[in-house]
């Protein structure tokens, strides 16, 4: 049976009442250990048959967007594109576990061929022979994602909202236990109730994630290294043009200190790949495609290889599909003149300084993926600004030849003339 079809029967099985032991839902990736290493840890221990000598890897990707749109263009076809490559990867690489840091779906309710593919993805890396661990970020429903967590295989952590975020979840490969620390996106409208603030106020996020992690690394028996997996906006790191706001101003934003004490954080939200404070184990591997056309840089995920001794050594890795993005910019003749760009999603800036008739067919028939057209070479209006009462002391045919000069692509008297005398035989036609 395919894994995401048993995905979606437990996931029914639990929203009529039915809950599975743990033991029910194990195959045959490994067992599953009542309790924790450590004593202080919540969750399970998990043991993963060995994959490879020397120290286990991690392979670190986040902000997938299943369900996204560029312009008017759906890429759920290049999203497919990239899972292809993921698990080919996870295979050749020999992957003992996939963090997906947050976003996985564009929107809390995405369409049912984004949940198709985020089903099958999770099967098939499951299949390649990799644990996967994932969290719910800012674009996901929490509650849909963390329903099931825990009901599922044990070679899945799915883990969405509060009730379990601070929880540590043992998994122990050839070389060693791993603690991994699954945090998702937690919105502080929904924190628990503060009592150290005073009613009526909302603690922060960082407030939220740094009570969180905490909570978290005093569950860790020392000596065990450790994963973070966060969704947030840290301090410092350069955004793209495609993320959305987590908060007004710098609400939504936290300190890298938060994530001291792990071996590796695995972060998510920022599209941009990117190191954090020079420190090479807390990281954003950016998203895996193209959302804007600021997002001109390398796409790619991060290979960590973290050995027994918690030395974690990172390496990005290229992601050779999907589109890029290009500007091309010219008047409307010119750029269909030029050579058409039949790969990259494409930007127009339109140089024409006179409104061009039929120019968005023209350029699509250009452009095939093309996304949007910027009116960058538009005739300014230097015309002064007219009050009511100089409106009312024109005549229709000042007003309307005004119009047509200025929305015409050329300016010809004998379209005028032909206006006006129209507006004259309408005037005597009414009198």
């Amino acid at each position: 049976m395919r894994a995401w079809t048993v995905v979606r029967i437990v996931a029914w099985l639990h929203a009529t009442g039915v809950t599975l032991a743990p033991s029910a839902t194990t195959g045959s990736r490994g067992a599953i250990v009542e309790g924790c290493a450590g004593g202080n840890s919540t969750g399970n221990e998990t043991v993963t048959p060995p994959r490879h000598d020397g120290p286990m890897r991690i392979l670190h990707t986040s902000d997938w967007h299943l369900g996204r749109s560029f312009g008017d263009h759906r890429l759920l076809e290049q999203q497919a594109l990239f899972i292809d490559w993921l698990v080919d990867l996870v295979r050749h690489e020999e992957i003992d576990l996939v963090a997906i840091a947050g976003d996985l779906y564009d929107r809390s309710v995405p369409p049912a061929d984004a949940v198709e593919l985020f089903h099958s993805s999770l099967s098939r890396l499951l299949a390649a022979g990799a644990d996967v661990a994932a969290i719910a970020g800012n674009h996901d429903s929490a509650e849909r994602l963390g329903s099931i967590d825990g009901l599922l295989a044990s070679g899945l952590l799915l883990r969405g909202g509060y009730k379990r975020a601070a929880d540590v979840d043992i998994r122990t490969y050839a070389d060693g236990p791993l603690a991994i620390v699954a945090v998702p996106y937690l919105d502080p409208v929904f924190a628990p109730t503060d009592t150290s603030l005073d009613p009526g106020d909302r603690p922060s996020h960082e407030t939220v994630l740094r009570r969180t992690l905490t909570t978290a690394r005093d569950r860790i028996t020392p000596g065990v290294r450790s994963l973070a997996i966060a969704h947030a906006f840290v301090t410092g790191a350069e955004p793209s043009e495609s993320e959305r706001t987590l908060a007004v101003g710098d609400a939504g934003m936290v300190s890298s200190t938060v994530f001291n004490g792990f071996d590796y954080t695995a972060l998510g939200h920022l599209h941009r790949a990117q190191i954090v404070g020079g420190d090479e184990r807390v990281r954003y591997s950016g998203a895996p495609l193209a959302y804007s056309f600021g997002e001109k840089s390398q796409k790619e995920v991060v290979l960590i290889e973290l050995d027994a001794d918690a030395d974690a050594r990172s390496k990005p890795i290229p992601i050779d599909v999907g589109r890029s993005v290009a500007t091309v910019r010219g008047t409307l003749d010119e750029l269909l003149a030029a050579d058409g760009n039949n790969h990259d999603w494409v930007r127009v800036e339109l140089t024409n300084t006179h409104p061009v008739a039929d120019a968005h067919r023209r350029l699509r028939d250009h452009f095939p993926h093309l996304v949007e057209i910027a009116r960058i070479g538009a005739r300014p209006n230097n015309r002064e600004r007219l009050t009511v009462q100089a409106v009312r002391e024109r005549s229709v045919q000042e007003l309307a030849g005004e119009f047509l000069t200025n929305v015409s692509s050329h300016d010809d008297a004998s379209d005028l003339a032909l206006l006006q005398n129209a507006l004259s035989r309408a005037e005597n036609h009414q009198s």
